[in-house]
This record gives structure tokens, sequence and C-alpha cells, in this order.
């Protein structure tokens, strides 16, 4: 799946939040999780509805835990261009062991609270 190039003002640093992540270990048991993209533009973003598609997709691909990170920087680096992206990754628990995988760039996650959200 290919992400589509939006063009926005440069040096925008852009932080972006899904607690949808949903991809399958290589046993076929599904990972869930948190995904956080960040990045500072040199001009490029990419459009959300093709990253939530993109998002969507991950749900049928089998990927080692530790790779997803990795997977998701390679996509966005070779359809956008970034200065300083970085990918973190937090998965929920299986086993009684929480899981971080991170790549590219360290930068502070910034959690907010989705004031749709029904609770």
């Amino acid at each position: 799946m290919q992400l589509q190039c939006v063009k926005i003002q440069k040096e925008t640093r852009v932080q972006y939040l899904s607690h949808e992540l949903l991809f399958l270990a290589q046993s076929g048991q599904p990972y869930r999780g948190s995904l956080y993209v960040n990045f500072t533009s040199i001009g490029e973003s990419f459009d959300l509805t093709d990253f939530k598609k993109y998002i969507t997709s991950l749900r049928h691909t089998k990927l080692n835990a530790e790779d997803i990170a990795y997977e998701i920087f390679i996509t966005i680096s070779k359809d956008i261009e970034t200065k300083d992206l970085g990918v973190v990754v937090d998965l929920t628990a299986r086993g009684g062991i929480q899981q971080r995988i991170s790549y590219g760039a360290e930068f502070n996650v910034v959690q907010k609270e989705n004031i749709f959200q029904v609770r």
C-alpha cells in the first residue's frame, strides 16, 4: 500500500496516534496496540485516509512484534520525505509482558484523550 503525499508547510512538527493497531504474530495470534508516528515536515505529509487504510491493512500481515515499528517506518519513508522520522508501537500485554518497540528518531510520546470516544 502506498501513502499519498500531501504538500504542507515546511518545518511543521507532526505527531500521529492510533489506538487501532492490529497485526498477526507468526503464530497467527493477534497483536494489538497503539501506534505513534512523529516527524518534522520538509514540505510533505500523507493523506490521513490512506494512513488509516494502511494501518487497517496490517491486520492481515504476519510479523514478529519487534519488526512492526521498522515496517511502518520503511513504508512512511519511501512515500514521503521527512526529517527526524520516528515510530513507536506500544503493544498490549501478552503473557503479562508489555512491549514498546521503536525505530528511527527518539521522541516523547504525547497521549491525548479521544474526546469523541463514548465511555
